[in-house]
């Protein structure tokens, strides 16, 4: 009876032995670690492909109900949960085409809000990639703020020596002469454009001012709608009608929008000579989301 037994388990193992476990491909895609700070200006970038899954992780909690996928209706599945986002692109889609993520946390901690670009990539999709974020903590910014209130005192009192002197700084004498020097070339020209209409801004008109071989920038005089107010931006993106994307430096404001009052928001492009004739969609977004979309914005 025994050596029966023994003679049993012993085919048992021997069986099991030759079976083993699959072994991980050599050939599979590495998953991808996005690290994403609260002073990231552009977004980041993520490769998808038509037909293949592309996963995003958190490392905290997302407001589900509140996320926004461009082309969403074009997406063969797109899945939510509370921690991570599943797409699944369809075949509609071209090589090149960029598409606009907004991400929301609950944590409260900042960044609140992340956006990022999805390129459709057919050959080079992205099928995991994990986010984390750099927290800031409510600490740091008091300290922020505190420093900044500092700064700003030390600039008025610095201000009222100037104007009880008489005399000022040595930059802004600079400035003033290279301004006399340069109002002759300086280029100013306004911009035909087309707003889309579900914004929480008012356009009230778009130029571009250049001085040749220096700097060339967008000037947009801006005023919020209804659930406009506060708002601030903090990033943008400008397209060529070809597809081709032009880089910009962060916005710049002097306030948040508030309501009937109409402000300035200077976009620098990093290369002056690069805003050539032609037709543009300009795209601006504050740290909540909210975004101005600019089409057919005309070049001359």
């Amino acid at each position: 009876m025994f050596p029966v037994l023994a003679l049993t388990w012993g085919v048992l193992l021997n069986a099991g032995a030759e079976r083993p476990g699959p072994s991980p491909s050599p050939s599979l895609p590495p998953v991808r670690r996005l690290e994403v700070g609260a002073e990231v200006a552009t977004p980041p970038d993520i490769r998808i492909s038509p037909g293949r899954a592309t996963t995003l992780f958190f490392d905290a909690r997302i407001r589900t109900e509140e996320v926004l996928l461009e082309g969403r209706e074009r997406f063969q599945r797109v899945g939510l949960a509370e921690d991570h986002l599943a797409l699944v692109p369809s075949n509609t889609f071209r090589q090149g085409e960029r598409l606009r993520l907004e991400v929301r946390f609950l944590d409260g901690a900042a960044p609140e809000q992340m956006v990022f670009w999805l390129v459709v990539e057919p050959l080079r999709g992205e099928p995991q990639v994990e986010v984390f974020r750099r927290v800031r903590t409510a600490e740091s910014y008091r300290r922020e703020v505190e420093d900044l209130r500092a700064r700003l005192a030390q600039a008025r009192s610095e201000l009222e020596r100037l104007q009880s002197t008489g005399r000022t700084s040595r930059p802004l004498e600079e400035l003033v002469a290279m301004l006399g020097q340069a109002h002759r070339s300086l280029y100013v020209q306004s911009l035909e454009f087309a707003k889309t209409p579900e914004s929480e801004l008012r356009i009230q008109g778009i130029q571009h001012v250049a001085l040749p071989s220096r700097w060339s920038a967008l000037v947009l005089r801006l005023s919020p709608l209804s659930g406009g107010e506060g708002w601030v931006a903090s990033g943008g993106s400008l397209t060529k009608a070809s597809g081709q994307v032009l880089e910009l430096k962060p916005p710049w404001q002097s306030t948040p929008l508030q309501a009937e009052v109409a402000q300035e928001v200077v976009v620098l492009l990093a290369d002056e000579a690069a805003l050539t004739s032609g037709r543009y969609t300009l795209k601006l977004w504050d740290t909540r989301g909210r975004t101005l979309t600019v089409e057919r914005l005309e070049v001359k």
